[in-house]
């Protein structure tokens, strides 16, 4: 009775009740929101995840500060057994993990520390279409001329797509791509190609190539040769489907079920136990962002699809996943493996500058001179940085610094930075 009179009172006086408290509204604001990313910084994941950045906290009950994080290494590997072990439960911390991640430990992959099945899937902005793209003096420019002739595809690690693609479509199509693996992103291995170190590159995503590498197809610089994917994409229109060129029924089942890790394209997840009153919050908050027009302004000004499924989809797809038959992952994994012969490491030749001084810091690029010329170098989660003899981050990078720089070429990635 006290409550109505009380109510009723202010009603008539027109005073305003106080606000009901709101604690997950509450938690953001204080705390905000830090998202993971699996890559380097320009590559496709990171393009996604700072785009996931720059729109979300307005979906997030108390418009949080979000910050992004590289954390790199082991193909994506090392971002999945953080966020399993490591990462906060209580909604603070999410990632952007590579699609690769799901199959390694369905395909035994002794370096999985964790159960993709169990982590708490938030959602996906696109699904993902894998491709290969040759440089335009190439042997091969077709996947006809795959099947009859080698070429040099430039890889990361022994994990990633870009080499897990390439040992596939040799193993399931009759491709005689020749893997040499081991640069550091797929930018040095675009580079890699215009300095005729490498003819081309495998499993990367249609969205780099649509949002990045564009006006090189275009131009006749790049030629993709393939899409790699469930079914055909819209955004490639001609450019030949991997499934027509499977050497028969069996190898295209296995085909099938190596590309059904790009239904989740760049996925979106929090760890294995996270906070059960934050999950339908941030579930809800991605999917509404999907639909949302500033948000769709944003991908379409960075030339990027979105195609996307949410948290509860991705879910129940991945538990269906996990029921696969034995024998199809065992081919899965064959196929994947490749033939050792048909691959090699990559002689990275490395660049050594001495006593140069730090012009400038953008983002996770430095900018100095060497022999007078302005150049670019990455510095990433894979480059040893010390400072005056002490290991340090990329943070402590700063103009004005004298340093001796390892690097593979101008926009390319330093393998060392010593500063005085």
């Amino acid at each position: 009775m006290r409550v109505a009179v009380s109510v009723a009172v202010a009603a008539v006086l027109g005073m305003s009740l106080p606000a009901a408290a709101d604690p997950i509204a509450d938690f953001y604001k204080s705390k905000g929101l830090t998202i993971y990313v699996g890559s380097d910084p320009g590559g496709g994941y990171d393009t996604y995840g700072r785009l996931v950045a720059r729109q979300i906290g307005r979906f997030v009950p108390g418009n949080p500060n979000i910050v992004v994080k590289n954390l790199t290494g082991a193909s994506g590997m090392r971002l999945a057994d953080y966020m399993y072990v490591k990462a906060e439960k209580d909604g603070s911390e999410i990632g952007i993990v590579q699609n690769t991640i799901v199959l390694e430990p369905m395909m035994g992959n002794p370096a999985a520390h964790y159960e993709p099945d169990k982590f708490v899937w938030l959602g996906v902005v696109s699904s993902l279409t894998s491709t290969c793209v040759m440089w335009k003096t190439s042997p091969v420019l077709s996947m006809e001329d795959a099947r009859k002739r080698e070429a040099i595809i430039g890889g990361q690690g022994s994990r990633s797509s870009t080499v897990l693609v390439p040992n596939s479509l040799n193993a399931l199509t009759g491709t005689k791509f020749r893997i040499v693996k081991g640069y550091p992103s797929t930018t040095s291995v675009f580079l890699a190609m215009e300095r005729g170190e490498v003819n081309g590159l495998c499993g990367v995503g249609s969205d780099s190539i649509v949002g990045s590498h564009w006006d090189q197809v275009k131009s006749g610089d790049l030629k993709v040769i393939v899409q790699v994917n469930a079914k055909p994409a819209d955004e490639l229109p001609g450019v030949p489907w991997v499934m027509d060129y499977a050497n028969n029924a069996q190898d295209r089942e296995t085909l099938e079920f190596l590309v059904s890790r790009q239904y989740f394209g760049r996925p979106f997840l929090a760890p294995p136990g996270a906070a059960p009153d934050k999950v339908p919050v941030l579930r809800k908050a991605f999917w509404d962002m999907m639909n949302d027009k500033a948000y769709l302004a944003d991908a379409e000004k960075q030339r990027i699809p979105v195609n996307p499924i949410s948290g509860e989809d991705a879910q129940a797809f991945i538990e269906k996943l996990f029921k696969m038959p034995k024998d199809v992952i065992e081919r899965g994994n064959r196929a994947a493996d490749g033939n050792p012969s048909l691959v090699s490491d990559a002689r990275l030749n490395w660049i050594d500058v001495k006593g140069t001084t730090i012009d400038a810091v953008e983002k996770s690029r430095i900018v100095f001179k060497d022999e007078g010329r302005t150049v670019k170098a990455d510095a990433g989660d894979g480059t040893n940085i010390t400072v005056a003899g002490q290991k340090a981050n990329k943070g402590a990078l700063k103009a004005g610094l004298v340093c001796d720089v390892r690097y593979l070429g101008d926009g390319d990635a330093a393998g060392e930075i010593a500063c005085r």
